[in-house]
């Protein structure tokens, strides 16, 4: 996968990601620049998403622990669990609203 094409499928998932949030979680707080999507949740918990380029993954942090995911044919898989991206928003952010959320990519 070429630089370009990696920075714009990482650009595209996160505002996807940042969009579905407005419309279906409005009290998480989310601001996207230059690649990071910072979301605020209402309980003051953080989760950050990022992209590194030289390893070409999108990198996930937040007081659950960090998590690392590549792109496959199937999505943005974690490197360590292989779940894809999407549920482990949805699990993260649900948990912390305390309802089912489901972010679809």
């Amino acid at each position: 996968m070429s630089d370009e094409s990696f920075a714009l499928a990482v650009e595209r998932t996160l505002e996807t990601v940042l969009s579905q949030l407005e419309d279906c979680a409005p009290e998480v707080e989310a601001d996207l620049v230059d690649s990071v999507l910072t979301l605020e949740l209402p309980d003051a918990s953080k989760i950050i998403l990022n992209r590194q380029e030289a390893v070409e993954q999108l990198w996930l942090a937040c007081s659950d622990g960090p998590a690392r995911f590549q792109r496959t044919e199937h999505g943005w898989q974690d490197t360590q669990s292989g779940k894809g991206l999407a549920e482990v928003l949805s699990t993260l952010i649900g948990r912390r609203l305390g309802r089912t959320l489901e972010i679809r990519l």
